[in-house]
């Protein structure tokens, strides 16, 4: 075969201390005021269907109803169709242009003057870590706070 000890070694060497797999991060759930419970997913809206939205939400009455986000926003653009979408889960008899204005005016207070923001789930994590380590050494103890 041709493998000799040594390099049965090596070969194992390398697929024990392969990267971990990232967890996949799950779907929110939400009930609105009627009790139907809606799952929010982050994939751009097919266009064939929704033309070239960036979320839709499907209608209460269907079974197991969606709300589909566009990741490829923009992060203020994310937070207002976040608010749009679900202001419809909730709303749904609402004129388009009311469920316009009332997510514009929500986002813009969020993000222009409460300056929300996403936070970058794998650099949280990796900041999370850092200040965790620097505390077990007894160094700057302070970052420890969230």
């Amino acid at each position: 075969m041709g493998f000799s000890a040594f390099s049965i070694v090596i070969i194992y060497r390398e697929v024990t201390q392969m990267p971990k797999k990232k967890k996949k991060k799950q779907n929110f759930t939400f009930k609105n005021t009627q009790g139907v419970e809606y799952e929010i997913f982050f994939k751009k809206p097919n266009s064939k269907y929704y033309q070239d939205t960036d979320g839709y939400c499907h209608d209460p009455k269907e079974k197991d109803p969606k709300i589909y986000i566009n990741p490829y926003l923009t992060k203020q653009t994310e937070l207002n169709t976040i608010v749009h979408e679900m202001a419809h889960a909730f709303f749904w008899d609402k004129p388009e242009k009311d469920i316009f204005a009332y997510a514009n005016a929500v986002s813009r207070m969020l993000y222009t003057h409460q300056n929300w923001r996403k936070i970058e789930t794998d650099s949280y994590e990796r900041e999370k870590k850092s200040s965790n380590d620097q505390g077990k050494t007894g160094r700057d103890n302070e970052t420890n706070i969230l």
